[in-house]
């Protein structure tokens, strides 16, 4: 049992085969491999002895659509924009996983980069941008993607970033979320996790006053399971009811499966999305994305694109299957073109692009926003420069780049 259970943590070191050069079928391969788990530290001494050679290349943006460079330095996985500081300015942050650090960008007529974050620790997509203690001001929050599960929050106090350590959980933590999913009227802080034993799929923070408790999230499913990439915080099912929703990986039959998590008082029920097995699921959001005022739930699969579930009232329907192309490896929701209208937003490892995926009232329609000069990990969307304009953001080993719809 135990050696089943380290098999599949190579489905979760997954940026290690992208940044090693190793193709899919060799990375899907190892995870069925019993005894065959890397080290905690291989993922970061792999990132570190990376050349970015892809920097220079030029990125192809699609009609409409004009690219700007924000970094071109080297590999960048989680991405968020918001008032980081709490002094009205919007910025971009990113996590650059070559020399472990946070880094900032403000837009001043052009982007620059005003501060390093210098992290303790390897970190890749569990970045967070929010109010995690409930005292109405933004916090920066990341996760270590190894063994010991830290993550650190980072105040600014007006000349430098404040860290404290959340605490440990013992799991690696590659997808974060924030959001109110006990409904007890304070926000919580989760992290998927990447590893099993222990047998738990994500952990939830709860500030206390000074500090910050956890709670650990077991899976639910029958044997070994965690987390995958993918968590979102949202209304679902549209009752003003918000809920977890998260990928979770089944370590004993080796399959995917997206699940809804809801608090019930004394513990966390737990329906699935999906019918059948998924591919490797690596993001979730929830929103209008078909623009009729309600929010349905989409997961980004790797091997096919994005599948869209809707609340039935008793249980969820597969109401859309938005194929974009394999590797897809990030998803995102928003009103990326500023015309009002919510649309999808995918990024891709290869071939190495952005994707746009809108709903005409019948079916949806993809259109390319970019090719990237090298593998998309993440993309966003967001009012990074603080003009009241909305633009997508994607991060991967090209750096970060902002799209801007004219």
């Amino acid at each position: 049992m135990k050696a089943k259970c380290w098999c599949k943590l190579l489905a979760q070191l997954l940026l290690v085969f992208v940044y090693a050069g190793l193709d899919r079928g060799l990375a899907l391969a190892d995870e069925s491999r019993p005894n065959s788990a890397l080290s905690a530290n291989a993922s970061a001494i792999t990132a570190r002895n990376l050349s970015n050679d892809s920097a220079g290349a030029q990125v192809q943006a699609g009609i409409g659509w004009v690219p700007v460079p924000v970094f071109t330095g080297g590999f960048t996985v989680g991405i968020v924009s918001g008032d980081g500081r709490g002094d009205g300015t919007a910025r971009l942050y990113a996590t650059h996983v070559n020399i472990n650090t946070l880094k900032e960008f403000t837009f001043d007529g052009s982007w620059t980069n005003t501060t390093n974050i210098s992290l303790p620790f390897y970190s890749e997509g569990a970045l967070l941008l929010g109010d995690g203690r409930g005292d109405a001001s933004a916090h920066l929050y990341v996760a270590e993607f190894s063994f010991s599960g830290n993550t650190l929050e980072f105040t600014w106090d007006g000349a430098s970033w404040t860290p404290l350590a959340v605490g440990p959980a013992r799991q690696q933590l590659i997808g974060a979320a924030v959001g109110d999913a006990r409904g007890d009227g304070s926000p919580h802080l989760y992290f998927t996790t990447g590893n099993a034993p222990p047998n738990n799929v994500s952990y939830e923070y709860t500030f206390n006053g000074t500090g910050f408790d956890s709670a650990p999230i077991a899976t639910p499913l029958t044997g070994l399971s965690d987390g995958t990439f993918a968590i979102a915080v949202a209304d679902g099912r549209n009752d003003g009811v918000q809920r977890i929703y998260q990928g979770v990986f089944d370590a004993i039959l080796r399959q995917f499966h997206a699940y809804e998590l809801s608090w019930n008082g004394s513990g966390w029920d737990a329906s699935p999305l999906n019918a059948g097995p998924l591919s490797q699921v690596m993001g979730i959001v929830v929103g209008d994305g078909q623009n009729d005022g309600t929010n349905r739930v989409y997961v980004a699969v790797r091997d096919f694109g994005v599948r869209e579930y809707t609340y039935n009232g008793s249980g969820w329907d597969e109401t859309s299957d938005i194929s974009i192309g394999a590797e897809l490896f990030g998803v995102a929701l928003g009103d990326g073109q500023g015309d009002s209208v919510n649309r999808l937003y995918t990024a891709q490892y290869t071939p190495a692009r952005m994707m746009e995926a809108t709903f005409d009232g019948v079916a949806w329609q993809t259109a390319l926003v970019a090719n990237l000069s090298g593998p998309g990990l993440r993309v966003s969307v967001g009012d990074a420069r603080g003009d009241g304009v909305k633009r997508v953001y994607s991060s991967g080993a090209n750096g970060v780049f902002e799209f801007t719809h004219q």
